[in-house]
């Protein structure tokens, strides 16, 4: 584990590295991640499974996470390679007509990347390939609870050129996130975690006005309207609430269900749900494994006893954990005054079913969350369902599908307390670069003049 202590001297390897890695050639830095995505792509069983083993998520998962991983090595090279700027439009103002004014994005400088456990490999590279690519020096804090396939992807990075200094891999706790976010010498951050890391973070760094990116927590709530399937309803609410075992902050944490097929979708729950244990992630079929650790299993069942005692009914579920193994719980009944329909979020394979009377409901239930990552709406119903998802004020809205939605092409992100920023192709780029404009007075030729009305 890193000292706190040791910081000031990781941060200026970094700033003595910047000025190297910033001038170097964009195709040549291109070259050096597309090098890195073929080493990933060669070891993607062995990390896969180091992954599996020490998250426990299944293998069939983590193996599609460092497929993503190698993707968006290349996709970010490509991206950085043929990265360009704009040209202002002076001429649309008197006296700027003879001016070229170049607006270019550039590297923010040092930036910090504090990973957590849920996709760590994906998101290594995420903040990593697109700070990159773009001329920057990057600081990796891992998780500390399964840091080994994080820190193994970043030597292949080493491997295929890219100087330590210039991509460092810091392991540490708590303590040690604080002091890098807050460091003198770093630029920027980018944190994924939860809410109480992101809101430390910003207050630490608040007297600096350090760029911050931002991807925290997500209470997503599935609006099932009436006229719903609810055999695909069941089919994409466990897609989605599963990943991860349930440790995904865009999953479905709140279901919220018409009166009238609520009963009728918690009982095609319960039969999709009852066949499902977690098991070892290792075996092919797996698909559930154990919560990060035991304390979080604990945690879960914990939130599932406050939803019971605020009026929920536990179909399925136990009270307690077993160490980190925690099967799937469906909750009927749950109240919308219960803390789970507003910002209670659950991190486990946990399906609250919250009945609510019309669309208005559901769209007041479903915003009252601080934590508004991604919703879905489900209905045949386009026109309808387009209506409801207008009016849910969140960071992305899928129709008829999962809202564990995200697809590297869109700008992922949330509102509210889900965090500040987005990410995915490009979209990361932009939060790992800045503006700057070049003008350069009086090149153009000077316009003729125009004569009068004729």
């Amino acid at each position: 584990m890193t000292s706190p202590d040791a910081v000031p001297g990781i941060v200026a390897a970094a700033r003595a590295a910047f000025p190297g890695w910033r001038d170097a050639a964009p195709h040549a830095r291109a070259d050096v991640l597309r090098r890195a995505a073929d080493l990933v792509r060669g070891r993607l069983e062995e990390l896969a499974v180091l992954h599996a083993g020490e998250s426990g998520k299944v293998i069939s998962q983590a193996r599609n996470e460092v497929r993503g991983a190698a993707r968006l090595l290349e996709v970010n090279a490509e991206l950085g390679r043929t990265w360009t700027g704009t040209l202002a439009p002076t001429g649309a103002l008197p006296g700027g007509e003879r001016d070229l004014t170049l607006v270019e994005r550039v590297p923010v400088g040092v930036v910090v990347a504090v990973i957590p456990f849920n996709f760590p490999v994906e998101l290594t590279v995420e903040k990593a390939a697109a700070a990159l690519a773009t001329g920057n020096v990057v600081i990796v804090k891992p998780p500390p609870q399964n840091p080994r396939a994080t820190t193994e992807v970043c030597e292949l990075l080493h491997e295929a050129g890219v100087p330590r200094d210039v991509l460092q891999v810091v392991p540490g706790g708590t303590e040690l996130s604080a002091a890098l976010c807050a460091a003198p010498g770093v630029d920027a951050v980018s944190l994924t975690g939860s809410v109480g890391a992101g809101v430390a973070v910003a207050s630490a760094t608040a007297s600096l006005l350090r760029p911050l990116h931002l991807e925290l927590g997500g209470n997503g709530a599935a609006i099932v309207l009436p006229d719903a399937d609810l055999d695909l309803v069941v089919s994409e609410t466990l897609r989605g609430r599963l990943l991860m075992n349930g440790q995904a902050c865009a999953a479905t944490k709140r279901v919220l269900a018409h009166r009238s097929i609520a009963a009728d979708l918690t009982e095609r729950l319960h039969a999709a749900l009852a066949e499902i244990r977690p098991e070892d992630p290792l075996k092919e079929d797996a698909r559930l494994g154990p919560l990060i650790d035991a304390g979080a299993a604990a945690r879960v069942a914990g939130q599932v006893r406050r939803v019971v005692s605020e009026g929920g009914r536990r179909i399925l579920g136990a009270p307690e954990a077993d160490g980190p193994w925690y099967a799937p719980a469906l909750l009927a009944d749950v109240p919308a005054s219960a803390a789970v329909a507003c910002d209670d979020e659950i991190f486990g394979p946990v399906f609250p079913v919250i009945p609510v009377e019309d669309e208005a409901e559901a769209v007041a239930v479903a915003n009252s969350s601080a934590l508004r990552l991604t919703a879905a709406v489900f209905s045949p119903d386009l026109p309808r369902a387009m209506a409801v998802a207008q009016r849910l004020d969140f960071g992305g809205v899928v129709l008829n599908g999962t809202n564990n939605y995200r697809p590297p092409v869109v700008p992922f992100g949330g509102v509210g307390l889900a965090g500040a920023g987005r990410e995915g192709d490009g979209y990361t780029i932009e939060e790992m670069t800045r503006t700057r404009f070049l003008a350069i007075r009086g090149l153009r030729p000077a316009g003729a003049p125009l004569d009068g009305p004729r």
